[in-house]
């Protein structure tokens, strides 16, 4: 017969030194390990929990976008609630740049806001690809010097 042990949040939180877990924040880690449950869905999604999802909460679009569902399980809130946790930290490649939009995704690796802070807006300039060169090799520099401040 297994027994099982249960481990109050005060034992959880306790130092390791007074025979806890030493976790400091119960809050902040169950959203940190439902972040890393969002990111497999955005990652692998093949898997099954993926596709079960997706076909139930965000056929059209993605765990990124979705809102919440007025019919949402427990569950697939709470993994919304990771997910919001996962996107302030998620950066976008550029690549080719049309699915990334300049002024409402983060593109810029820095600390702090990931969006770009800039000098002002150009007129039909809303996707990434739109700041590359015609062949899409390269920067085109005089657009980017117009449109961004020297830390963007």
């Amino acid at each position: 017969e297994r027994k099982v042990h249960w481990i109050s949040w005060e034992k959880m939180c306790a130092p390791k030194r007074d025979g806890g877990m030493g976790f400091r924040d119960p809050e902040a880690f169950n959203q940190a390990l439902l972040a890393k449950q969002a990111w497999r869905i955005l990652s692998a999604p093949s898997s099954l929990v993926a596709r079960v999802l997706k076909a139930r909460y965000f056929q059209d679009s993605s765990i990124l976008t979705t809102t919440y569902p007025s019919n949402a399980s427990y569950t697939f809130q709470s993994l919304l609630h990771g997910r919001d946790l996962l996107r302030e930290g998620l950066v976008w490649r550029i690549g080719e740049g049309s699915r990334i939009n300049i002024h409402h995704e983060n593109w810029i690796p820095r600390s702090g806001c990931m969006r770009p802070l800039g000098k002002h807006f150009m007129h039909g300039i809303t996707k990434m690809a739109d700041l590359l060169t015609v062949n899409g090799t390269a920067w085109d520099c005089a657009k980017v010097d117009e449109m961004f401040s020297e830390s963007d």
